[in-house]
């Protein structure tokens, strides 16, 4: 039998392609984007193109000075260059989305240009690279450049500042006095990074890549379903109403991180367990930071924590392609446990 090796992403259809793919994300972002320039005006438009042509441009570069370094002849199509296959299009695109609208232009290029180059281009370029892309511009520019307008506004999204971050300062009050849950669903006229908010849309562009199969829908239903049973958990534990779950589904970067960024095939393990435990520990993670952290918000740090943590997932000696009787067993009781630490640990919140 003939062992074939090769780079990610590791597709699970035989007949699935990565243009197609990345052309469907694309595709399913468009009405996010859309939104995104309604609510805020050309402001958008600029953090939008700011995003994509950072990253596009990076890329390009860099593979045209790694031909003149190789004394290869100048093509004006890199055969390297993944604008082909709208892999660096959809980073730049997702990356754009998640930023505020108080975002200087100039902190969107830096991170643009500093995620392609330290994350995809020295790894090795498309297939090579261990964290998300755009979870790591994202992530780069909240750490690095969060005090020159304020950390709230450049956490995992500017919701942060209101929902997430009235929910952070008074953890248990009802914050649907002023934020509608329809407000979140929508997302119209909704403060916050400007393409996030609107769980509506997002859910559209899921709904299509599902039906496309143009992702593992099981990475984004455990990673969501996760952070709703945890904050279920709290909800009985403190005695609380429906609001408190609904809030943490509908608000910030979960849904936009769960179905965009956490189902990236390059950064995912290659099995449907693995991809299960992923997703759960993305959830715990996300939720922890929530309730726990400082800050308000926690998807792309979450990512980038549990894309560490995808080599050890998928090692060999200990990877399966199914579910057993006895590692069932084990992830219920993973489960089981962390909803009781949860509990425990609720009451010290605050």
């Amino acid at each position: 039998m003939e062992i074939i090796q090769k780079s990610a992403p590791h597709l699970r259809k035989p007949n699935a392609n990565v243009v197609r793919m990345m052309r469907d994300v694309v595709i399913a972002l468009l009405p996010l984007v859309a939104l995104a320039i309604y609510n805020h005006g050309l402001t958008a438009v600029w953090i939008m193109l700011a995003a994509i042509l950072s990253m596009v441009g990076t890329e390009y570069v860099y593979y045209q000075i790694s031909d003149l370094v190789n004394k290869e002849k100048f093509k004006l199509k890199n055969k390297n260059f993944t604008l082909y296959n709208y892999s660096v299009m959809v980073s730049g695109v997702i990356y754009g989305l998640t930023i505020p609208d108080a975002t200087p232009i100039m902190i969107v290029i830096i991170g643009g240009v500093i995620a392609v180059l330290l994350v995809k281009l020295v790894f090795g370029g498309m297939g090579q690279n261990i964290f998300n892309v755009a979870a790591f511009g994202r992530a780069f520019i909240a750490l690095s450049f969060g005090a020159a307008v304020g950390v709230a506004n450049f956490v995992d999204s500017e919701v942060g500042a209101t929902v997430l971050g009235a929910l952070s300062a008074s953890p248990f009050a009802d914050i649907t006095v002023n934020y509608s849950l329809m407000d979140m669903f929508t997302g119209i006229g909704l403060p916050g990074t400007i393409g996030e908010t609107s769980a509506m849309l997002i859910l559209v562009g899921g709904i299509y890549l599902a039906l496309r199969k143009s992702f593992d829908v099981f990475v984004p239903l455990v990673y969501v379903g996760t952070v709703f049973v945890l904050s279920l958990a709290v909800m009985v534990r403190m005695d609380l109403d429906w609001w408190y779950p609904l809030t943490h589904i509908l608000s910030g970067g979960l849904l936009f991180g769960a179905i965009y960024m956490a189902t990236d095939p390059i950064t995912i393990p290659v099995t449907r367990p693995g991809r299960v435990y992923f997703a759960f520990g993305l959830g715990v993670i996300t939720f922890v930071i929530r309730l726990f952290g400082q800050y308000p918000e926690g998807v792309v740090f979450a990512i980038l924590i549990m894309n560490m943590f995808v080599p050890a997932i998928d090692y060999p000696q200990w990877a399966r392609s199914k579910f057993s009787v006895r590692s069932a067993i084990i992830f219920t009781a993973v489960v089981l446990l962390t909803i009781m630490a949860i509990w425990v640990g609720v009451t010290y919140v605050g």
